[in-house]
């Protein structure tokens, strides 16, 4: 590896002396990293779900307010536990189902849209029974569940007796193992509360790969959020910050399908923990981060496997907490050409030890580079410049920093020929860690200086040439979208199952998990905008449509349907898009609820991103944002804001996307500020 100074203070001996120590303590301090703990840890293989749902089976007999044989009046308490959970787990759906002398209630609910109405049902809901058929409603609640692996679900049964069903044909066994289709992550925890388990349920526990549970001493409501109890999914952007609520030194584990990603620290400290992750870490990367159970002082934990947290590594392109400000930037590069690559360092990456240079790969020729950095700036830049190849190759440079850490830098396309003349000629020449030639280059340090003295005097007769070269056109930023086109929805499939799906127009079809009951959103639960604000609702006769926008048609046949009508199980339905705001288009990622058309609003440096049935906001920070990366949205990748004084500033547009102000057709231009409210039209696919 050859070191670059930085220009005009060529300190060469102190930058090498700093990297072979840094790299020293480095190996030092990895021999010292304690090894992984021997919790259970294995992430499943395949595709794993994106949404989590949670599923409360509520025993309502009056027991549950002290009557009858019941010890505590706990009801109250059971109903603020159950929200506190909504509150901090944030499930993408919840279903509440309760029973006393058979299942009865049964609703559910698209958080965080219902969360009023389930404020307002659990309000309401009161303990009347008098008896606890407990198996048989387990079993009638959990047969019918299907996992189609888009949800992973937790299941709470929350019960003060015990089975009391006089000739009851379902066992403990059948109860515990009715949701027979479930996926690898799904998981149940039986609740006593004030009693004990009975032996048989105790048993089929031990005995299930899913289930534990939980007795809670008389009066004691469990905490569903810091007992640990289910498994939650939690999406990662900083690798130095992974939730971690547990107490300080508790062993962790992590399992992924991912070399070289794992804990720099197998204890939790402060509540969180910290990853080592790999240069480029494919965007929602998933890993399983693993701990042991912690439950309430008082409560007694039966069987049940550790406490599971499902991660979607959102890292960036580098992973490393480094933030690449100009993606936009040209990187082919034809004989004396440059490129700046600027950067900005998150304050969790160490920078102290300072930034080294650049490294190449063997064989690599005709590119030269540096980095610069003002002391104790976040920001710093990477100039590299074509000095004449021979050969047409794609080059990827390494970032080398002084913690002995090595970041892969994007490729840069190096043309052929000979650079014009007064181009500095090629001093970063290629290479790969040798440890044996450390020594040498400390050796020679001073005649890499001098070469650099002369150098800096051959780049000063050149400076206006260089000026004077023609700067290149900057290439418009294009989403880049998987396959030639994005289907659109063309039909509705409501089957005799009451599976709900969706049919392309390329005759692809997906299923969308609707609830047994209660109103909900289609497009935002297919996550589909084009079928934002299509509302309907299950009952014992089927699907009743709430509610068709304007700029949707929906046939059965040759009939228009309306809001009011009734399917029927086994009906096919048409679906005919009317407007060109729900044209198709990239995927909206986390702003697909929003619906249709978007609008941006400003308060100071807060951007909202409006669509008819909600809004996300987001303060700007300095420096240039991408609303496609923040917002996990590709069909926002290259709209690009930053922050100027109060106000926020329109960096850049991707091809084929506007920016207007309400009632006037010409479009804002990179360079403006963004106006209180202004519409966003999205470029068709």
């Amino acid at each position: 590896m050859r070191v670059l100074p930085r220009r005009r203070k060529p300190l060469y001996g102190p930058l090498l002396g700093l990297a072979l120590c840094a790299g020293c303590c480095a190996g030092k301090a990895s021999a010292l990293t304690p090894a992984p703990p021997s919790i259970s840890c294995a992430l499943p293989s395949g595709p794993l779900p994106t949404r989590t749902r949670a599923i409360f089976l509520l025993d309502t007999s009056g027991s549950m307010r002290g009557l009858g044989d019941g010890k505590a009046d706990i009801f109250k308490e059971v109903k603020q536990a159950i929200l506190a959970y909504v509150e901090s787990v944030k499930p993408d759906q919840l279903e509440v189902m309760t029973f006393d002398s058979g299942l009865h209630q049964r609703k559910s609910y698209q958080l965080p849209g219902d969360q009023t109405r389930l404020i307002s049902d659990l309000k309401a809901l009161t303990a009347e029974g008098s008896k606890t058929y407990l198996y048989s409603s387990l079993n009638a609640a959990l047969s019918p569940l299907k996992s189609d692996g888009a949800f992973m679900t937790s299941v709470y049964v929350l019960t003060d007796g015990i089975d009391n069903e006089v000739g009851g044909k379902v066992t403990a066994q059948q109860a515990i193992s009715s949701f027979k289709n479930r996926g690898p992550l799904d998981s149940l925890t039986y609740i006593a509360l004030g009693t004990a388990i009975p032996q048989e349920a105790q048993q089929a526990i031990l005995q299930s790969d899913y289930a534990s549970g939980l007795t809670m001493p008389v009066g004691g409501v469990p905490d569903l959020v810091g007992d640990g109890i289910g498994t939650e999914r939690v999406i990662v952007t900083d690798a130095s910050r992974v939730p971690a609520p547990y107490a300080d030194g508790t062993p962790l584990n992590l399992s992924s399908h991912v070399s070289g990603l794992d804990l720099l620290d197998h204890t939790a400290h402060g509540g969180v923990a910290s990853l080592r992750a790999p240069a480029r870490l494919p965007y929602g990367t998933p890993a399983l981060l693993c701990a042991p159970r912690a439950i309430t002082p008082g409560a007694k934990l039966i069987g049940g496997r550790p406490r599971y947290t499902l991660l979607e590594l959102n890292l960036g392109q580098e992973g490393t907490g480094m933030r690449w400000l100009n993606p936009g930037a040209d990187r082919a590069l034809n004989p004396g050409e440059s490129v700046t690559l600027r950067y900005w360092a998150a304050p969790t990456l160490n920078l102290e030890g300072p930034l080294v240079g650049l490294h190449l790969p063997a064989g690599a020729n005709g590119l030269d580079g540096s980095v610069e950095r003002l002391p104790s700036s976040r920001f710093f830049t990477v100039r590299l410049r074509n000095t004449g190849s021979q050969v047409s190759q794609n080059i990827t440079p390494r970032l080398m920093l002084g913690s002995g850490r090595s970041v892969e830098l994007p490729a840069i396309s190096v043309g052929t020929g000979t650079a014009p003349a007064g181009t500095p000629p090629n001093v970063l020449a290629p290479t790969e860690p040798d440890p044996s030639v450390q020594g040498r280059r400390g050796v020679a340090a001073w005649k890499i200086g001098l070469l650099a003295l002369v150098l800096l005097g051959l780049a000063l007769l050149g400076f206006g040439l260089l000026l004077r070269r023609a700067r290149r056109p900057r290439k418009p930023v294009v989403p880049q979208l998987i396959g030639t086109a994005i289907p659109t929805v063309k039909g509705i499939e409501y089957g005799e199952d009451r599976l709900l799906s969706l049919v392309s127009d390329r005759g692809e079809v997906s299923s969308v998990q609707t609830p047994l009951g209660g109103p909900f959103d289609l497009g935002m639960l297919a996550k589909v905008p084009l079928l934002s604000g299509m509302r309907a609702e299950q009952n014992l006769d089927g699907m009743r449509l709430l509610n068709i926008p304007a700029d949707i048609e929906v046939s059965q046949g040759t009939r228009l349907l309306h809001a009011g009508d009734l399917i029927r199980p086994g009906t096919l339905l048409g679906v005919a898009i009317a407007q060109r705001a729900r044209a198709p288009h990239a995927p909206l990622g986390s702003l697909v609820g929003l619906g249709l058309p978007l609008t941006l609003r400003t308060e100071g440096v807060t951007l909202h991103v409006c669509g008819p049935y909600g809004v996300h906001a987001l303060m700007i920070h300095p420096g240039i944002t991408d609303l496609g990366d923040e917002f996990r949205a590709p069909a926002l990748t290259g709209l690009k804001v930053s922050v100027s004084g109060p106000n926020i500033l329109l960096a850049d547009l991707p091809h084929g996307m506007t920016i207007t102000r309400p009632g006037e057709d010409a479009p804002l231009r990179p360079g403006t500020y963004l106006p209180a409210e202004s519409l966003l039209t999205l470029p068709e696919a």
